[in-house]
């Protein structure tokens, strides 16, 4: 996908990264509408969707999102635009066991490469929190991105201890989670780490945890 980006539209990763909207705004071949409330399209859990019916294609955007996940969704529907114009990536996706499973995690995955720099390697889950503050990406766009570098598994739980994101199916937390949730503080252990993100927690747990 990041091929094909590329080739329609020559460096285009490198100016959607800080301002995904702005720059799709630009795009005569695209459309980019902020809406109220989810328009129905490609059923998205990200609150958006991507419109092919219209002229030009159309990407709705929840107006009540956060900037940083505007970001993300926009360019979690770019990617539905560039998986359903291009016959070889359309092709790979019905390929898949589950291809609308397979479109939307592609999908996540490709809006997490744009927003965040592909040279660097996260190891912990500090890395992580990092990479949120030096970039425009949300924290599930992070943890995307860190799930396709870091061997285990990286989650982001909320304050109460929901799974907001796991990269491991089933996972329902540790007591590396659990210790965080009570210290409220960045904690670590010989299973990986786990830091506080703007009162969210992202875990990276490099042994997989049976809890």
């Amino acid at each position: 996908m990041l091929a094909v980006l590329d080739r329609r539209w020559p460096g285009a990763a490198r100016r959607l990264r800080p301002h995904p909207i702005v720059e799709l705004a630009s795009w005569p071949e695209i459309r980019v509408r902020l809406v109220e409330e989810q328009l129905g399209g490609s059923g998205c859990a990200v609150s958006g969707s991507y419109h092919p019916e219209l002229t030009p294609p159309t990407l709705l955007i929840g107006r009540s999102l956060s900037h940083r996940r505007r970001a993300f969704t926009a360019l979690h529907e770019l990617g539905h635009h560039l998986q359903q114009t291009d016959v070889a990536l359309g092709e790979r996706t019905f390929e898949a066991e589950n291809p609308l499973l397979f479109q939307e995690k592609v999908c996540d995955a490709f809006a997490a490469e744009v927003l965040l720099p592909a040279s660097a390697e996260p190891r912990t889950a500090q890395d992580v929190v990092a990479a949120y503050f030096d970039s425009a990406a949300s924290r599930e766009a992070c943890c995307v991105w860190a799930s396709q570098r870091i061997r285990g598994t990286v989650a982001l739980v909320d304050g109460a201890g929901k799974v907001l994101f796991a990269s491991r199916r089933g996972f329902s937390g540790s007591p590396l989670v659990r210790a965080a949730l009570r210290s409220r503080s960045a904690v670590s252990d010989a299973t990986g780490d786990a830091a506080w993100c703007d009162g969210y927690l992202i875990v990276v747990l490099h042994v997989a945890s049976s809890a």
